[in-house]
């Protein structure tokens, strides 16, 4: 019966430290680690991971918001632990599926895993709202000296978006956006007539 831990980060600048000793210490047999969002649900190595498990194995990972962000992946994991006949550790949630007191334990934590999520979410959007409020320019700098030139060339030359776009190192789409919120069409060449 092989002990396989699981190791997750968001970011390429996060360690493994904390996860790693305790893994060692509780007796893993094969780690796998992950640079990868929780949110996510396909997951390289945690496929991997999970691939080799066999009845009787047992899954260990850190902390429960290192496995998933949301309490229904979670739960699906659950299941297929159970079907498995697969034991889950959680070493920092002290949960252990191989006693009934486990069982209940991993639920009640993974909605709490998922209630911190969200809250953390809303704090965000609640951030966001307030700089806006305030006048502050979210997203990426508006480069207005391209952007006008790009809607001039548009207007009143018979230059293809293309081009315009190469020449003005902007996207069809943000000149196109730009040309909507300008109420901008392209004007008609008018035929000579003789």
């Amino acid at each position: 019966m092989a002990v396989i831990g699981y190791m997750r980060v968001s970011t390429q600048h996060q360690k493994f430290d904390s996860q790693q000793s305790a893994l060692e210490k509780y007796g893993v047999d094969k780690m796998f680690q992950e640079y990868e969002s929780g949110r996510k649900r396909e997951r390289s190595e945690l496929n991997k991971a999970l691939k080799i498990l066999q009845p009787g194995d047992t899954f260990v990972i850190f902390k429960l918001d290192r496995l998933a962000r949301g309490t229904k992946q979670l739960l699906t994991l659950m299941e297929m632990f159970e079907e498995k006949k697969i034991n889950f550790v959680s070493i920092e949630n002290n949960i252990d599926t191989s006693t009934p007191m486990g069982k209940l334990m991993f639920t009640i934590m993974s909605a709490f895993a998922e209630m911190e999520a969200d809250l953390i979410r809303e704090r965000i959007l609640a951030g966001l709202s307030a700089a806006k409020e305030k006048g502050v320019t979210l997203g990426r700098p508006v480069q207005f000296e391209k952007i006008n030139q790009a809607l001039n060339l548009y207007q009143f030359t018979s230059l293809s978006i293309d081009e315009i776009s190469e020449e003005c190192q902007l996207s069809k789409q943000t000149i196109y956006t730009h040309c909507k919120k300008n109420s901008i069409s392209r004007k008609k060449k008018k035929l000579l007539v003789n």
